[in-house]
Parts: C-alpha cells; structure tokens; sequence
C-alpha cells in the first residue's frame, strides 16, 4: 500500500527508506520494552535479557530468512546463495523465526541461570505483539495479501482518488469480510482487489497478545502462557493461509498444504505437550525481582 516512505538523493543514487523495514524495527522495539516492563514482576532480573532479545531478533531474521528460501524459492538460493543476506530485498517466513529464535533464546536463558519456562512465558506474548507490528509493515510493502476477489458493489473507498492512483485502496464493506485493499507498486499482485489478510493478522495477533496477557497475570503453571500462544497461533494461521493469495508461501505438501499450514500442525502439538507438562510440573515459586538485592548479593 505504501512501501517507500521517503526516498533521499544521495552521491552512490537514490535510498528509498521502505515502511517495512520501520515496522519490522518498531515491532523489536515495542516487544523488548514491554518484555523488560513485566520481567521484574516475576522475579527476572531485565538486565540479564538484553543478549537474549539482540540473539533472538539476529536469528529470528535468519531462520525467517532461510524458510522463506526453503519453501518458496530454494531455486534463487542456490543460485545465488548471497541474496540470502540481502534481507532489503524483503522473503521472510514468520514460522523460520519463531523456531530459531525459541531455540537460541531459551538455550541462552539456560546458560544465564534463569528459568527457562518463565522466559518462554515472559516473551510468548510479545512475540504476537511484535508480529502484529510486522503484518502492518507486510501491508504497507503488498506482500503477504489475500486471494483476489470482486469488489462489492456497496463497496466505498477510504482514501482519496490521489492517493488511490499513487499508492494504492482500501475498501469498506457492510458484507463480509468488510475490507478489501488493492495496492499499486507493492511485491505482490497490483492492480487487483485482494482481501488484506495482513491486517486480519494484525488484529489476530493483538487478541491472542491480550488474551496471553492476561493468562500471564493469572498463569496456574510455568510454561502455560508459552503453551496457549503456540496452540491459539497454530489454530489462526491455517485458517489466514487459506485466505492467501501471494505466489512465495509454498504450496502442495500432501497435495493441498502450504508451508505454514504443515508447520501448524507440530507447533499445536508442541503446545498441548507443554501444556499437559505444565500442568503435572505447576509453577514455581517467585517474587519481584529487586536490583537492591542483587547489590547487596
């Protein structure tokens, strides 16, 4: 819809300064900071969490980077294996992320001494803050959109005719799904009326965030909050996907599965694993962390 915000002239040509890339950082920012407001309140020292988030944004981007490769275009990888590291160029899968970066952030919070389950709960809601955040930046550079589909005839548009014909639309809808977007110079199909299923994620995203908020403030055992986010995630995105109508998701697995369908499915039986672990471990002992305690250690 609006991928380039700015474009400056410089010597070496011009820099676009694209949307995505400033959501992609505000969605670290904001999950780093709420992580550090609540660590504290179960007895974490935040200080101590600062390497987990810079391992877990550094390999989060690479395992995203690397499943987008895997799944969808393995062909140019190969290729060319560099443009793996020319993440400008946008190919990120959410799901390559999560994996890598749970792993690396839960062996680096082993190694720190902290307790590895009361991290994952911690950081389990954020990660959907953070990736509401994203999903805007996915919609502001047209990738990762809906199927196309008519436009209704009570259909009427949000923005102005300038921008409609510069950028892009969005549509508003008194029948369902109530919003439809069509972008003009995004990566994805321009021109044509698709359904914005970036911005259903967005608003997914934010429900399960507050939904694993609150369960987080009323958890009944560790690993509960890490176990609902896992399970509400993996019950969303098949349903998002079958919505999807971009060409880089991978498709075809057992003849009828994306990429991110088939993750689903072993990422909700992790989450019952841990939750019926959970239950049988039940929550451990804490209480607000103090930095006059530590000192005085």
């Amino acid at each position: 819809m609006y991928p380039t915000l700015y474009t400056q002239q410089t010597s070496m040509g011009e820099v676009p300064y694209n949307t995505w890339g400033l959501m992609i950082t505000l969605a670290f920012l904001v999950a780093a900071l709420t992580a550090q407001a609540r660590a504290p309140r179960v007895g974490i020292d935040p200080d101590k969490l600062v390497g987990i988030y810079v391992a877990a944004i550094v390999s989060g981007l690479l395992g995203a980077r690397l499943l987008h490769f895997l799944m969808a275009t393995p062909e140019e990888f190969f290729r060319d294996p560099m443009v793996y590291f020319k993440i400008w160029q946008g190919g990120f899968a959410f799901y390559g992320g999560l994996i890598l970066a749970s792993g690396v952030a839960m062996w680096m919070a082993r190694r720190r001494g902290l307790d590895v389950f009361k991290v994952a709960d911690l950081l389990s809601p954020v990660v959907m803050l953070g990736l509401a955040f994203g999903r805007i930046g996915c919609f502001s550079a047209g990738c990762c959109h809906g199927m196309e589909v008519p436009l209704p005839a009570d259909a009427s548009r949000l923005f102005s005719a300038a921008f409609e014909q510069a950028h892009g639309q969005l549509y508003l809808s008194g029948q369902f799904p109530w919003v439809y977007e069509m972008t003009r110079h995004g990566v994805g199909h321009n021109n044509v009326v698709v359904l914005p299923t970036q911005l259903y994620e967005t608003v997914a995203c934010l429900v399960i965030f507050a939904i694993t908020s609150f369960a987080w403030r009323h958890r009944r055992f560790d690993g509960q909050v890490m176990a609902m986010m896992l399970i509400l995630y993996s019950l969303w995105r098949p349903f998002n996907e079958s919505l999807r109508g971009d060409d880089v998701r991978g498709t075809g697995y057992l003849g009828f599965l994306t990429t991110s369908q088939l993750i689903s499915i072993p990422v909700f039986l992790v989450g019952v694993v841990f939750l019926v672990m959970g239950l049988r471990r039940g929550l451990r002992p804490e209480r607000p962390f103090d930095p006059d305690d530590e000192a005085m250690a």
